[in-house]
């Protein structure tokens, strides 16, 4: 009897040790374009922010599970709103399900649309990011519904000859959201903006290796200091 006691006791020692450890892990979401799946600046697979900010968690064994289910080159906001909307499932993956459960969340849209924007050299730019933001918002709320520890925003930067003031318009109206709903607005214009280290391929956004890498630098930093 009490060799039975003692190994009960030893089994439940374990599985509450166990289920106190687990419980301290982080299930990490990403969501969002080309940024956040990881693409690189010559259309392929590459090791991208969310990559590396998962293998900073595995290494500091924090990682609990990692889900980019909910990414792609051509994401748009409104995009994402549909299938928040319609509650649309992806390799069997609800979002609506997994923005409940993710403990941290990072999130990049809205690059293409305003790049696309400034390609057609549209004259209504800053009325359509002011929709682009509001639509952000609305994205924004749903995921403000729930309890997470950190959510990150990716801002915009500027890879051309000009559109500074287009830019900095839609990083402060990002910005402006985020505070609001005490989500962390990460600024990549300072660094990112019309760095050569971090672009191989002129004509595109999407940044080399180094530039994935200095983002992912970024959000660990605000990560450890919020």
């Amino acid at each position: 009897m009490k060799k039975i006691l003692l190994v009960l006791t030893l089994f439940l020692s374990c599985y509450f040790i166990y289920s106190f450890t687990n419980d301290k892990k982080i299930s990490y979401l990403t969501i969002g374009d080309s940024l956040s799946k990881g693409t690189s600046e010559y259309g392929t697979s590459s090791k991208g922010y969310s990559e590396q900010l998962k293998e900073y968690l595995s290494n500091n064994q924090k990682l609990k599970d990692y889900n980019k289910t909910f990414t792609s080159n051509d994401y748009r906001v409104l995009d994402i709103i549909k299938i928040l909307s319609y509650n649309e499932k992806k390799d069997n993956y609800s979002l609506n399900r997994l923005i409940k459960e993710a403990d941290i969340i990072t999130i990049s849209l809205g690059m293409n649309e305003i790049y696309n924007k400034l390609e057609k050299k549209d004259q209504n730019i800053y009325s359509y990011i002011d929709t682009l933001i509001n639509d952000y918002a609305k994205i924004f709320d749903y995921i403000n519904k729930f309890h997470h520890q950190q959510v990150f925003v990716l801002g915009y930067y500027n890879v051309t000859e000009n559109s500074n003031d287009i830019f900095e318009y839609a990083n402060y109206k990002l910005k402006k959201e985020c505070l609001n709903r005490k989500f962390i607005y990460i600024d990549l214009s300072k660094q990112l903006s019309k760095n050569p280290m971090y672009f191989s391929k002129k004509g595109t956004f999407i940044p080399n290796f180094e530039g994935y890498e200095k983002i992912s630098q970024i959000i660990v930093e605000k990560m450890q200091n919020n």
